[in-house]
């Protein structure tokens, strides 16, 4: 009889898959409670692990919560790649709102705004969060800007695009077929397309690239 070789996860491992675990319970678990109602307890509940994983592993639920919206951006970073080289598109300004919506619209891109919502009436969490919001923003621009091949760096384009979606995603809630809100979406996307007949970053805004 062969021996069954056992294959023992490192304590690092371990913490990973936890803390993975817990950040895919915060986004399900707010996104559909909300932020308030999604308490540590229903959290680690979501998680499938000991209500005691949250305070062990983060100093303060503050610190829990900033890190759930940087681990939601690394999701999204791959979710826009993806669906590039799917959709073979992104090099045009107005295929933005279109990619945007597919990957904000999703319960993270919800729970995040959940979060921003809830910081502003939080000092604590607004004091960690506004950090990791500008390191997403800038990481976003500079990937936007990278893929439309822009010769000007500026953040009005990718900031109208990102937060017309978020509130399209929530805005949803409110109209009686949340589907119709995609039709907004194609609606910017041919504006963009009609401001920007050549999908340039430079036209849209109206100035002519550097020479």
């Amino acid at each position: 009889m062969s021996e069954t070789k056992v294959v023992r996860r490192t304590q690092e491992q371990r913490t990973a898959e936890t803390r993975g675990a817990l950040f895919e319970a915060a986004v399900r678990a707010i996104s559909r409670l909300g932020y308030s109602r999604a308490s540590n307890a229903e959290i680690a509940d979501e998680a499938g692990v000991s209500r005691g994983a949250i305070t062990h592993h983060f100093t303060t639920r503050a610190a829990f919560i900033a890190e759930v919206v940087r681990w939601v951006f690394q999701q999204e970073v791959v979710a826009y790649q993806d669906l590039q080289r799917e959709w073979g598109t992104g090099s045009r300004v107005s295929d933005w709102p279109q990619i945007s919506w597919e990957v904000l619209s999703r319960p993270s891109g919800v729970a995040v705004l959940e979060i921003f919502v809830a910081s502003r009436s939080d000092p604590e969490l607004a004091a960690l969060i506004k950090p990791v919001q500008a390191e997403i923003e800038e990481l976003a621009v500079t990937a936007f800007l990278d893929r439309l091949g822009a010769k000007v760096r500026d953040t009005t384009a990718i900031r109208l695009v990102v937060w017309a979606m978020h509130g399209m995603s929530i805005g949803r809630d409110f109209i009686d077929d949340p589907n119709a809100m995609r039709d907004s979406v194609i609606l910017l996307s041919n504006m963009l397309e009609r401001l920007a007949p050549n999908g340039t970053l430079e036209e849209l805004l109206g100035s002519p690239p550097p020479s």
